[in-house]
């Protein structure tokens, strides 16, 4: 199975929509058929090359039967949680799913959010309320994530997933905004304060360029 590489733009709308499609119970049969003959019964402990190559299996088999929510959503998050262990064929997957199951319900949370978020056309007031956005969105993500050193890549993704559901364009600018207001947090969650600035700073940016972009001004 080949694993699949995707951007991270323009991707919400292919993972709300593929949100039901996660079943684990066919998960769980495909898994087991791909672990039994990996992992004897008694299998206690897996050196590092092995955990290793059971793991990109794993991913590519769920790349390519867990929907669109998995490849564009959660591939690649979660690295230490979902892996083979030495837990056996059963322990493995239900561990699996485990982690699977705490990432399709952060995405059905930040879905359901996002669509009870409507930006007024009013300039000024359209950044103050996709500012409480962003904050949201980062509190839920730290939420999560438990808002250690794994926060940062879910914040961007998710702040990025934010934009493109309320129809705003991830244009340079806008990315380098979300780059820098995050790039102080990759070891942890930002404090209420620095979560405040930080989603100024992205939401004036998308505001702006939003701006630019119907003025005509690059």
């Amino acid at each position: 199975m080949r694993r699949k590489h995707h951007g991270d733009e323009d991707t919400w709308a292919l993972i709300r929509e593929s949100l039901d499609d996660f079943r684990p119970a066919y998960l769980a049969a495909r898994l087991r058929q791909y672990l039994a003959p990996h992992l004897p019964t008694g299998t206690r402990h897996l050196d590092e090359t092995t955990r290793r190559s059971l793991h990109e299996g794993v991913d590519a088999l769920l790349s390519e039967h867990a929907g669109a929510w998995y490849t564009h959503g959660y591939h690649g998050f979660f690295p230490s949680q979902g892996g083979p262990s030495g837990l056996g064929v059963e322990g493995n997957i239900e561990r699996i799913l485990s982690t699977l199951g705490a990432a399709h319900e952060w995405l059905c949370t930040l879905d359901t959010y996002f669509r009870s978020v409507a930006l007024p056309p009013d300039e000024e007031d359209r950044a103050a309320v996709l500012s409480d956005a962003v904050r949201r969105v980062l509190e839920l993500t730290a939420e999560a994530t438990g808002g250690g050193e794994a926060w940062h890549p879910y914040a961007h993704r998710a702040l990025g997933w934010l934009l493109e559901s309320q129809g705003l364009r991830r244009t340079e600018r806008v990315e380098r905004a979300l780059h820098e207001s995050l790039a102080g947090f990759t070891r942890a969650a930002p404090s209420p304060e620095e979560a405040r600035r930080a989603a100024d700073t992205i939401a004036l940016a998308a505001v702006k360029e939003g701006r630019s972009r119907r003025e005509g001004v690059s």
